[in-house]
């Protein structure tokens, strides 16, 4: 297996009390050099079988909704790491061991740090989420990442032949040049001189500018994303997808070895399961132990399993439990037993529901991942070249299906929420339930760092086309509107295309980019820098997301030595939108003083997960749905979200608004978190089939047809079913 589980929290306890909702740490063993050792561990670790067990646990006490929720980080996240003195335990200071060219080295990893406190969040802070038992598995993915810059003299002896050979013969060039200049002066000699200056100097730069290029890390986290991280969290799914189908075939072996192994002992129910469960993952591919007791090769075994709180048992009843599985009938996982097995999580409400959270280049993982395990001869994906009729399923292999995707600054292109023939992630992005899009206006990590990382590859004619999907801002046409910007017309059955109301703020340019001006979609131009077009997106792709622009977002937050401080969570204080080229450059300081010193400045690009309320939207987006956000907040108080509220009045209608038909309920819950949104200074455009499946309780199999079908505008409002 290309990855490693590991636990967040030991045994799965926080607080001295089991997690409610389990959370694993998953890392690729993939190294940063191909070069390198693969990372592999010589600490006691859980396996994918903890992971698979915790999914169908869930799975027999759930039958309404289980879900599976992936955490995937960015660009530009290496780790710290330290070779531990043999013969000393070493690893107290350290998040995790690994074992890199048969040495142990200890790794401090900020993103694991950050994910064991979103999983201390899931499980202790935020009740709508832990309150919901047996609902949940939470898996924080780990690829590849390496921090700027890169090890500067790998680079440099990395560098190929020709590429040392110009950069010298640039350098003797440019020094010949200038003791020339300084030696024979002359009118003639001067311009010769100068130009072998130049030409020296410039054949440098290039080398230089490669050089540079290689240690800002873009290209290589590009590189590792797609070709390790992807396939490896790929085989990883597909691996649980197996073993889950496995689980269920041995269901009725584990409850007869449970029976035989568990007679006149004493021994808790939970830990005789754990223990079975166990030694079958340790025997299951030795045929020789299985088909012959061999108690002395057994016994060598035994240090795999007396870990955690196996550790407790004695021996002897690992060797019970051992013989009672040589001794029971075993599956031969014939395609009839795997037809019968799969056939468990054939209806809808059984399959498991798969929800990603991609931050920055965890997006593009994300997408890829999905791209690779939807069919691509699903019959509901196959239409004719003339054809709109093409509505993909949310179907992954036997066991999953696609739930809910929370884009957090994604480094995606802009044309992924456009179907025109550029964008290759259409499909993939239909299959989702629900989808989610979390931006800023102030990602300079992207407006800088990834706009001109990709400027030479991506093959785009204007700039503003570089942008990535992270900078896009929401608002309405030639107003500044907080809260959900189209609740007016998504109340008053009216369907607009998101497009209206989303768009790339650039320096030239008043309007946002995205939208066509008015004059212009009047006369049927086309305008280059702008994502829409004259004519209608006939899919409707944008619709299908929810907008959250976060670019003056204010709120307490947790940052370091700024914790319940509160302030703009990702510019300064007091910029507003749009942003100015000198807002910019006070933004760019702020974020460099960021990565130098956390406990000062701005995270333009992270700090979504740092303010208590964007914090808590994205959690409960992906683990409850836009319908279990709405049903969440009505019962909380303004003051939960830190706010006060505006009036006694505002406090009665809230409170009979927890009274009103289910409904009713969520139309002012809706308005409800406009409200908290204005407050927080956050702009929404939220898509019209939440309003009409969340809140209208439509069928979303035909709002979905009829969203992806339509033309460019309607008013037809989907019945409710």
């Amino acid at each position: 297996m290309d990855v490693l589980v590991d636990d967040f929290w030991k045994g799965q306890i926080i607080n001295n009390q089991p997690q409610k909702v389990p959370s694993f740490f998953i890392r690729s063993t993939a190294p940063i050099n191909i070069e390198d050792d693969e990372q592999l561990t010589d600490e006691t670790l859980p396996t994918m079988g903890d992971v698979i067990e915790a999914l169908y646990q869930n799975s027999q006490a759930n039958t309404s909704y289980t879900g599976l929720v992936i955490q995937i980080h960015g660009y530009n996240t290496g780790v710290q790491s330290a070779v531990l003195d043999d013969g000393k335990p070493g690893g107290q200071n350290y998040d995790y061991v690994n074992v890199q060219k048969g040495k142990r080295v200890g790794i401090v990893d900020y993103i694991y740090k950050d994910w064991k406190n979103v999983s201390y969040f899931l499980n202790q802070s935020d009740p709508a989420i832990f309150e919901k038992s047996n609902s949940f598995v939470y898996l924080g993915y780990r690829w590849p990442s390496e921090s700027v810059p890169s090890d500067l003299y790998t680079a440099a002896t990395a560098l190929p032949i020709i590429l040392k050979l110009l950069f010298r013969s640039g350098l003797i060039l440019g020094l010949i040049g200038l003791v020339l200049l300084i030696l024979l002066p002359s009118a003639i000699a001067d311009a010769l001189n100068a130009i072998l200056t130049i030409a020296g100097v410039a054949l440098a730069a290039i080398v230089g500018s490669l050089f540079i290029l290689r240690i800002i890390v873009y290209f290589r986290d590009s590189y590792r994303a797609t070709n390790f991280g992807v396939p490896d969290l790929v085989e990883f799914i597909r691996q649980l997808d197996l073993g889950l189908v496995k689980r269920k075939i041995n269901d009725p072996l584990f409850e007869a070895v449970k029976q035989t192994a568990g007679q006149g002992i004493e021994i808790a129910p939970a830990i005789l399961d754990k223990a079975v469960r166990k030694t079958w993952e340790v025997i299951e591919n030795q045929s020789d132990l299985l088909a012959n007791r061999q108690d002395d090769t057994f016994g060598a075994l035994l240090p795999q399993l007396k870990q955690g709180t196996l550790a407790q048992l004695d021996d002897a009843i690992f060797f019970k439990i051992y013989a009672s599985f040589v001794a029971a009938p075993k599956p031969s996982y014939t395609t009839q037993e795997f037809d019968e097995a799969a056939s468990y999580w054939n209806q809808e409400k059984t399959r498991i529901r798969l929800t990603f959270i991609g931050h920055s280049m965890g997006g593009f993982v994300t997408t890829q991942v999905i791209r690779i395990l939807s069919d691509a001869f699903d019959p509901k994906a196959i239409g004719d070249r003339t054809s709109l009729e093409k509505l993909p399923a949310s179907v992954i292999g036997r066991v999953f299906c696609l739930g809910r995707l929370v884009l957090v600054s994604p480094d995606i292109q802009l044309k992924t929420i456009i179907s025109g023939r550029t964008n290759f992630l259409r499909s993939s992005l239909r299959r989702f339930e629900e989808a989610y899009l979390f931006s800023n206006e102030g990602d300079l990590a992207l407006r800088l760092a990834s706009t001109a990382a990709n400027y030479f590859s991506f093959p785009a004619s204007t700039r503003s086309q570089g942008f990535r999907l992270g900078n896009v801002s929401v608002n309405l046409p030639d107003q500044n509107v907080y809260g959900i910007v189209n609740l007016e017309q998504l109340a008053s059955g009216k369907v607009d295309h998101l497009l209206q109301y989303i768009g790339v703020q650039t320096l030239e340019r008043e309007d946002r980019s995205l939208r066509v001006a008015a004059h212009r979609k009047q006369e049927g131009q086309e305008d280059n820098e702008s994502l829409a077009t004259a004519k209608p997106d006939p899919e409707s792709i944008a619709d299908l997301f929810t907008y959250f622009d976060c670019t003056e977002y204010r709120d307490l937050t947790t940052y370091y030595k700024r914790d319940n401080q509160e302030m703009n969570v990702l510019i300064c204080n007091g910029q507003r939108s749009p942003l100015k080229f000198w807002s910019y450059v006070k933004l760019l300081k702020a974020y460099v003083d960021f990565s130098k010193n956390p406990a000062v400045g701005v995270d333009v690009h992270g700090g979504y997960f740092y303010g208590h309320f964007s914090k808590l939207l994205i959690y409960r987006l992906a683990f409850l749905g836009f319908q279990g956000l709405l049903d969440s907040i009505i019962t909380q108080s303004p003051e939960e979200f830190d706010l006060k509220a505006p009036s006694n009045e505002f406090q009665d209608r809230l409170n009979q608004a927890r009274q009103l038909p289910l409904q009713d309920r969520r139309q002012a819950a809706l308005k409800y978190l406009s409200w908290i949104c204005e407050q927080k200074r956050i702009q929404v455009a939220a898509s019209p089939e939440r309003y009409y499946v969340d809140i209208l309780g439509s069928k979303r199999s035909k709002v979905r047809a009829g969203m992806l079908t339509r033309a460019a505008t309607g008013t037809a409002q989907p019945s409710s079913d």
